[in-house]
C-alpha cells in the first residue's frame, strides 16, 4: 500500500470537501428566509417552475439573489472536492489486503460516481433556473427527483468512509 497513488489525494480532498460542505451551509444560511423556509433545500425539492419562480423572487426582493448564485457555485466546488475525494478514497480502499475494506472500497467508488452524477445534476438545474431568472418545470423536476438519491449516495460516501477506516483498522490488528 506505500505504492498507493490514491491515498494522498483521498486525505487531501475528502477532508477538504467536509470543509467546503460546512462554506456552502454558511453561505445559504441567510437564504432561510420567510418564505422560504428551508432555503437553498427548499429550492431544490421545489419541483415546479412556478415554485422556483416564487423561491427566486422572494430572495431577489430580500436583495439575496447573488448570495443564491454564489452559494451554489459553491455548491459545485464542494461537490467536486468532495464527490473526487470520496472516489478516490473508495479506490484508496480497493487496494487494501483485506476483503471487507477493498468491498467497502468497491462501494465507495459507486456511490461517489452516484453523488457525482445526480448533485451535478440537481445543482447545475438550479443554476440555470437563477440565471435566467425563470423556473422551469422540467428542471425543477429533475432536481427534486434526483435529490433523494444524491442524498443516499452522500450519506453512503460519508458513512462509508468513517466504515472503511475502522475496518481497516481492525483488520490490521487482528492480523
Amino acid at each position: 500500500m506505500a505504492d498507493d497513488p490514491f491515498r494522498s489525494k483521498f486525505l487531501l480532498l475528502w477532508p477538504l470537501g467536509l470543509l467546503a460542505f460546512a462554506v456552502v451551509i454558511w453561505a445559504s444560511l441567510p437564504l432561510d428566509i420567510e418564505g422560504v423556509p428551508g432555503g437553498i433545500l427548499a429550492h431544490q425539492s421545489a419541483g415546479s417552475g412556478q415554485m422556483v419562480d416564487a423561491i427566486q423572487h422572494l430572495w431577489t426582493d430580500a436583495g439575496l439573489y447573488d448570495r443564491a448564485l454564489y452559494a451554489m457555485y459553491g455548491d459545485i466546488a464542494f461537490i467536486t472536492i468532495y464527490g473526487l475525494g470520496a472516489w478516490y478514497g473508495g479506490l484508496h480502499f480497493m487496494q487494501d489486503p483485506a476483503p471487507r475494506v477493498k468491498r467497502l472500497g468497491i462501494m465507495l467508488v459507486i456511490a461517489a460516481i452516484v453523488f457525482l452524477a445526480t448533485d451535478y445534476t440537481e445543482t447545475f438545474a438550479q443554476i440555470i433556473q437563477l440565471t435566467q431568472q425563470r423556473g422551469s418545470d422540467t428542471l425543477a423536476g429533475i432536481a427534486a427527483a434526483v435529490r433523494p438519491v444524491k442524498v443516499v449516495a452522500w450519506i453512503v460516501t460519508f458513512v462509508g468512509v468513517i466504515a472503511a477506516l475502522v475496518v481497516r483498522r481492525k483488520s490490521a490488528r487482528a492480523a
